[in-house]
């Protein structure tokens, strides 16, 4: 079976009128929309598609979801960028606010599969029921161990893996050019061309890229091409502080985690920066925002942490004590920069254990913030 279309256009055709399907179902990555969850509901909508059309159900749409409101998709620079270049027409894109799935869902036409998570938010627990597979290179979040659904939960460098893995065993002929590069760049970001000092790769990653470059006959470069998404990721050109604030951001028991295309040092020294966090915080109805910030240039990794507060608190020292003590893993955390006065602190921290990334950071707050909201 060839599908000679984007798998977006193929998916967009089955929204004109939703009335007529018995069931919907919608690929939804995660509320970061970073390169990897985009992707991953991309492909992962076209193999899902390719299954309806395998098994004559007619009566199926399947859409991929972006998970953010569509005004916001323009602060994702890298898969604009990514998406653009591979021809993938961004018109087309379905964003969350297009479609209302808690509609869907009481209307018992929801068939959710999740892609690069595996956990629902305060918001979107009502919808788990409707969950019918998983997919996800996190480890298991004790609170969400889900049971009765397909399950793809393994440690690897990216959710592409499993996707494009998937793909190769069950639809091959499908794996053309255009979906083998879609799925390498997630791939090649997530572990950071398979960098040694960052040391995310798996040997499940090894094998799927190159699997990948074996059957879409790709010939550019992977450092050529990790190089290209890592400028646009890091273009922040007609980007504002408080679009940056938004640019990479995940929630964890209702703290904000803002991640950043630079180290937060060099953030908070962006004209309007401090004020941008306090205003988003607040717009939050929050006391707290959590700041990861990550540079790479020349292949020479950096990473920092800051903690922001509107007041001195229990929460703030909580997490601090959590960041600064942990072993599992070691962050290596020393104090660079403090801030504090009318009624704002913040503390910055060098993080020296580079390997740390944010996938193993968010548990740490996860599990200081236990029983707690902001």
């Amino acid at each position: 079976m060839t599908v000679p279309v984007p798998v977006c256009m193929v998916c967009m055709k089955r929204q004109a009128n939703l009335s007529g399907y018995e069931h919907v179902r919608v690929v939804l990555g995660n509320q970061t929309c970073d390169l990897d969850s985009a992707v991953c509901a991309l492909v992962q909508g076209l193999f899902q598609y390719c299954d309806v059309q395998k098994e004559n159900r007619s009566n199926v749409a399947v859409i991929p979801v972006m998970n953010i409101l569509e005004k916001e998709f323009r602060v994702k620079t890298e898969v604009l960028y990514y998406l653009k270049h591979h021809k993938v027409p961004l018109s087309l894109l379905t964003f969350r606010d297009q479609i209302d799935l808690h509609a869907l869902n009481a209307e018992n036409k929801l068939e959710l599969v999740l892609v690069d998570h595996h956990t629902l938010t305060d918001e979107d627990s009502s919808l788990a029921n409707s969950v019918v597979e998983i997919i996800d290179h996190r480890p298991q979040d004790v609170a969400w161990t889900w049971t009765g659904k397909r399950i793809n939960l393994q440690t690897v460098g990216s959710c592409a893996t499993l996707v494009a893995k998937n793909m190769l065993e069950k639809h091959p002929d499908i794996v053309d050019s255009q979906v083998s590069n879609l799925l390498r760049g997630p791939i090649l970001v997530d572990t950071c061309n398979f960098s040694t000092e960052a040391d995310r790769a798996t040997p499940t990653d090894f094998e799927v890229i190159q699997s990948l470059e074996e059957v879409g006959s790709l010939d550019t470069e992977r450092d050529a091409v990790y190089r290209e998404i890592l400028s646009a990721k890091t273009d922040i050109t007609g980007l504002t502080p408080s679009d940056l604030m938004i640019k990479d951001l995940k929630v964890v028991n209702g703290i904000p985690i803002a991640g950043f295309p630079m180290l937060v040092q060099n953030f908070v020294a962006l004209n309007g920066a401090f004020e941008a966090v306090e205003s988003f915080t607040k717009s939050r109805y929050c006391t707290l925002t959590i700041l990861i910030g990550m540079d790479l240039k020349n292949n020479a990794m950096s990473r920092d942490i800051g903690v922001f507060s509107l007041d001195s608190n229990e929460l703030e020292n909580k997490i601090i004590r959590a960041l600064t003590s942990s072993t599992d893993p070691n962050l290596d955390l020393v104090e660079e920069n403090r801030v504090a006065g009318k009624g704002r602190n913040l503390v910055i921290y060098k993080q020296r254990n580079v390997r740390a990334t944010r996938k193993q950071i968010l548990p740490i707050i996860q599990s200081a913030l236990a029983g707690c909201r902001c």
